[in-house]
């Protein structure tokens, strides 16, 4: 009967299917065919800066992918903090080429590790434009001219960033990974793209410019905190810059990632999530419209009106993976790992409660606690 609906549970479902539904709203309308004509752009010279941690899987590949780029006058700056790392012996192997340099900072900023590197990589930029990428993605011959299009073509334009995507998962783990970017994250994104504006920098890739990054205070002020392309972006807008998400969407390398490897991962993003912007985080939890529609099929039992909500979720949750499929990852053999999906919201719903159980997060091997705004402070 009426008087029986669990009534908190029934407005969470109401709340994240609209969300749900304008999500799809969003993917649809960003991933739209551009008329942004990159060959009518004079070319500005471009630093590409890889700051390297350990041997990823395929670096080798990653890194030439990103020196084989359909692009008049750019370099490639190889970056490592310590001489000793793995990643410097596949450093080596791409440092013939002409474009490429390697530079080897051992010092330190910050708790932060990766800032210290890219400062290094920064200061031994020749380009006052510079790309920054992880070293896990993988890229075509057409993403510098793609990006800088972008960039170029706005006005007070601050920073260019990207998205980034797993289309052929290697193991459960990685597909875990994949769904969460495509089914979660992108959503999430253009959400706020579409509400507020972007206002922070994804990691896959953010091209800006020398004089945006000094107006910051350069690397220096970002170098205690964990989510340091979330500061530079954000400081960047604070500023008064534009920031453009780009349509390029990268690929992200990530190997055979285990469980474990995903499940640490997004509980270090949740985490840093809540540190970063604790309003947005907090709203974060409607997102999860399957999770929360199956909370109400628990509570109110198995009648017409749970059901129905649970299917209306599912088909929520399906049409959202069969555009983003098609828009986006753009490969069949994906869509097999759909299956996952009702696992992976589960879990990504209890990751989301689970983060608000603590501050710490491991990262490159080591423990870190998350305070207030994104600062950490190394606990081993």
């Amino acid at each position: 009967m009426t008087q029986n609906i669990p009534v908190i549970p029934l407005l969470l479902v109401l709340s994240s299917g609209i969300y749900s539904l304008f999500a799809l709203f969003c993917v649809i309308e960003f991933f739209r065919p551009e008329k942004l004509e990159m060959n009518d752009i004079q070319a500005a010279p471009i630093s590409i800066l890889k700051p390297l941690s350990g041997k990823d899987p395929e670096l080798y590949e990653n890194i030439q992918s990103f020196c084989s780029q359909d692009y008049p006058e750019y370099e490639v700056l190889l970056g490592v903090t310590d001489r000793n790392d793995a990643a410097l012996n596949v450093a080596e192997k791409v440092k013939g080429q002409s474009s490429v340099r390697i530079v080897v900072n051992e010092r330190s900023l910050g708790a932060n590790r990766k800032v210290s590197n890219l400062n290094g990589l920064v200061e031994a930029a020749r380009y006052p434009l510079l790309a920054v990428s992880d070293s896990d993605m993988r890229v075509d011959g057409y993403y510098l001219k793609h990006i800088a299009g972008e960039y170029l073509s706005g006005e007070n334009t601050g920073l260019v960033t990207s998205f980034y995507k797993i289309s052929n998962p290697e193991s459960a783990g990685a597909a875990f990974e994949s769904l969460t970017i495509a089914l979660d994250l992108i959503p999430s994104v253009l959400v706020a793209r579409r509400l507020e504006g972007v206002t922070f920098g994804l990691g896959a890739s953010m091209l800006f410019s020398r004089e945006a990054l000094n107006a910051i205070g350069g690397l220096e002020t970002i170098a205690d905190y964990l989510a340091d392309d979330y500061q530079i972006g954000n400081r960047i807008w604070r500023k008064g810059y534009k920031i453009i998400l780009s349509r390029y969407v990268l690929e992200d390398k990530a190997g055979a990632m285990s469980i474990a490897g995903h499940l640490k991962h997004q509980i270090r993003w949740a985490r840093t999530y809540r540190a970063c912007r604790p309003k947005g985080f907090i709203g974060y939890g409607i997102t999860y419209v399957f999770p929360i529609s199956f909370l109400l099929f628990m509570l109110h039992g198995p009648d017409i009106l749970s059901v129905t909500v649970l299917c209306a979720a599912v088909g929520l949750r399906l049409c959202l993976a069969l555009v983003i499929c098609k828009k986006v990852i753009c490969s069949k053999k994906w869509l097999w790992w759909i299956v996952l999906l009702p696992v992976k919201d589960i879990m990504g719903f209890c990751i989301w409660i689970w983060s608000f159980l603590g501050a710490t997060v491991v990262w490159r091997g080591s423990r870190y606690l998350i305070l207030k705004g994104g600062k950490i402070l190394q606990r081993d």
